[in-house]
């Protein structure tokens, strides 16, 4: 992993292009929705935003 879960979630909650990928449930066993650039659909195998997106997020926001 490039980085950490907790840093992929806080990623995906501020970036206005997420979008859950088709085969995600989307949702934790409690229920929560599970945003994380891992559950979106611009993020690669290589675990890199197609977007070119997860680096300007993490600068703006101090993560």
């Amino acid at each position: 992993m490039r980085a950490n879960e907790t840093t992929y979630r806080n990623v995906a909650k501020n970036c206005s292009a997420y979008s859950a990928k088709n085969e995600c449930k989307c949702t934790n066993s409690t229920g929560d929705s599970d945003i994380s650039c891992t559950t979106c659909k611009h993020f690669s195998k290589e675990e890199y935003c197609k977007l070119d997106l997860f680096d300007p997020i993490v600068a703006e926001h101090h993560f």
